[in-house]
Formats: structure tokens, sequence, C-alpha cells
């Protein structure tokens, strides 16, 4: 498993499964909100230059060269494409 630390004790992790990536957001090692998403779906959404992937409580904003984490609609903690994209690659 990969992760991604933030401020507040926050991080986001990458989970291989047999047929799809599990993102979990967790909260002080707690988990708190997650979604399952095939990889080359994920690949795709790094590829475009502005995307919004997902509906739902998790979400995922890439403008420029960051991806913005949103749970339920309010900013958690962001990213370079260049470290989720390193996660990901890491898990093929």
């Amino acid at each position: 498993m990969e992760s991604i630390f933030f401020e507040n004790d926050l991080s986001l992790s990458f989970e291989k499964l047999p047929h799809t990536i599990r993102l979990i957001v967790s909260k002080s090692n707690e988990e708190w909100v997650c979604r399952k998403e095939k990889l080359k779906n994920l690949l795709t959404f790094i590829d475009i230059d502005e995307a919004h992937a997902f509906k739902g409580r998790l979400q995922l904003v890439k403008s420029d060269n960051q991806i913005k984490i949103q749970v339920k609609n309010k900013h958690v903690g962001s990213t370079t494409v260049e470290k989720f994209k390193q996660a990901l690659s890491n898990l093929k």
C-alpha cells in the first residue's frame, strides 16, 4: 500500500485490489472515506489538463500540477501530480 501524507493527521492511501485500486482517506490512522477505481481511469485523470474525478464523498480535482482532495465538498489536502503518479506506478 502506498500513502501520501497531509497536514492535520490526514493521508491518502492506495491499496491494490485484484481489478481496482482503492483510494482511502484516513484521519488519525482511521479510515474516513474510500473509493474504488480502475487504474486505467486514474491514469487517464492524471493525463488530462484540468479534471474533476468522482461523484460522492471522495472527489479529486486536478488543475495545473496539483491534485486537490475533497471530502464532502471540503478541501482536505493537496498533492502534486508527480507524487500521485509515483504512488500509482508503485502499485503496478
